[in-house]
């Protein structure tokens, strides 16, 4: 019987990874192509992204059924009207002028997309910005796409968008899931850039000739709207309305679903649609998580075992790691004005720093590290609550940071309540092979997808005695960081 399956790819800050998804959702192949974030190139991570493709389909020997993709949100490219992507630059003059435009038209952007635009970084701060000081490569601009939204485009020749990718831009509506046409006429941007709104798992087109001896994917196959990566996250682990969920990589997002969009007048979180319709995201950020992490596996664990390692290292440090406190990036998510040099959406100014015994060692370093990730995840979990008043019963939680299960234990006697793990940590390419079978008719519904894909894990209960210890652990955590970032 030929094995079927979904090709997902996923592009992320620091690589593109491509994934062959069963219709039961196994993952039966993957492959990555590392690349950086802050030299990133058009052409070079084309290149990439078609050699993870090719990797998966060399030898493969399966049906694959449908192709989607995922990616990192923010992040997006625009095309001329040769569809061919635009470079642009950006300088201290640039976000001047960003803060400038913002003052002005800074607030309904936010009220209609539940994200305050930040400049030199979201989409509706940059392109009235690029009119202003690079008015010939603003008169070129045919289109914007997210980063999912480009390689469906190079995949295809088509040019659409979804919402939960376009409403990171600040020009789109979350309550209308459409562009905010008012907002856009306010900043003289011209309406044809806006590409037309699709349903996730709306089949966009299919791979063509080229494409096919490019990569390997047979031609015809159906390329369907994918979304972003959290969001696919979230029905990659099956989660509903009311419940949060944490997808930890180098940051750890945590959103509450929602049945109708909440807007934090003081802006400090996110809005956002969600992949599912008649849905949407509360989101709420604990700052760079991973990182440090990777950091402590690259300085001082570099066999090929790190990660492995390094758990079974701090396991003997007792609770709170005698004393140690690390600020190494994890903050309290605030996502509005000022924008700290620092640490851009944190809610304080705190250079990275360790406090403490001057006699620590690597594992006390280490669980030191686990415990700040955590206590981060619980604080951003309590701004949700306070936001929204829906109470957290239990945290989903995938990612790579969720292979961790010392590391998923911890973080449930910090917040005292379980936390579930799904049995595929990749839940984001889960998710959006989910949103893929939809397209494809392999499932007609969401709900059977969700039944038949999603598989639980573990769930790790809180300790009683352990959370006791780390409320107290936790206060202190808080409490200092609020010193420092008055210093």
């Amino acid at each position: 019987m030929t094995q079927e399956s979904f090709l997902i790819i996923d592009a992320g800050s620091g690589s593109v990874k491509s994934f062959l998804v069963s219709p039961q959702g196994d993952l039966l192949k993957s492959s990555e192509q590392i690349w950086n974030r802050n030299t990133w190139n058009s052409n070079l991570a084309w290149i990439k992204i078609t050699e993870s493709i090719k990797e998966l389909t060399e030898n493969y020997e399966g049906e694959i059924l449908g192709v989607t993709s995922t990616s990192m949100r923010e992040e997006f490219i625009l095309l001329d009207e040769k569809g061919e992507e635009i470079n642009y630059t950006l300088s201290d003059e640039s976000k001047k002028i960003g803060k400038e435009i913002l003052k002005e038209f800074g607030e309904e952007l936010y009220q209609k997309s539940g994200h305050w635009p930040v400049p030199n970084w979201i989409a509706g701060a940059i392109i009235p910005c690029l009119k202003i000081t690079q008015p010939d490569l603003f008169e070129r601009i045919q289109s914007i796409l997210m980063l999912s939204d480009w390689i469906n485009y190079r995949l295809t020749g088509e040019l659409a968008t979804e919402s939960s990718g376009a409403c990171e831009t600040s020009l789109f509506d979350i309550t209308t899931a459409d562009w905010s046409w008012e907002n856009i006429q306010k900043l003289d941007l011209p309406r044809h850039i806006c590409p037309e709104v699709l349903k996730n798992g709306e089949i966009l087109g299919d791979i063509d000739e080229k494409i096919s001896k490019l990569t390997g994917v047979s031609e015809y196959v159906p390329v369907i709207m994918g979304g972003a990566d959290t969001q696919c996250g979230l029905i990659g682990m099956g989660i509903k309305t009311c419940e949060y969920a944490a997808v930890g990589g180098t940051t750890t997002p945590i959103q509450l679903i929602t049945d109708k969009p909440l807007i934090d007048e003081e802006k400090r979180t996110w809005s956002n649609n969600h992949v599912v319709e008649g849905e949407w995201i509360l989101e709420s950020n604990a700052g760079y998580t991973g990182r440090a992490v990777k950091w402590l596996r690259d300085t001082f664990f570099k066999e090929k075992e790190g990660y492995n390692e390094l758990n079974h290292s701090v396991k003997k440090v007792a609770i709170g790691s005698d004393g140690l406190l690390t600020y190494l990036g994890p903050h309290l998510f605030d996502a509005g004005p000022p924008y700290w040099s620092t640490d851009k959406l944190s809610n304080l100014p705190v250079e990275p720093c360790i406090i403490g015994s001057h006699s620590f060692n690597i594992p006390i370093l280490a669980r030191a590290i686990f415990e700040a990730n955590s206590y981060a995840v619980r604080r951003n979990v309590e701004q949700l609550e306070t936001i929204s008043g829906i109470d957290l019963d239990y945290l989903n939680f995938c990612g790579g940071n969720s292979k961790s299960d010392f590391w998923m234990q911890i973080q449930a006697d910090v917040l005292g309540k379980p936390v579930h793990v799904p049995l595929v940590n990749d839940s984001t390419a889960v998710g959006a092979a989910i949103l893929a079978s939809i397209g494809t008719g392999y499932y007609s519904t969401l709900d059977k997808a969700v039944n038949n894909m999603v598989n639980q894990g573990k769930v790790f209960e809180p300790r009683k005695s352990s959370n006791k210890k780390y409320d107290k652990h936790y206060m202190r955590w808080i409490k200092t960081r609020e010193k420092l970032g008055k210093l």
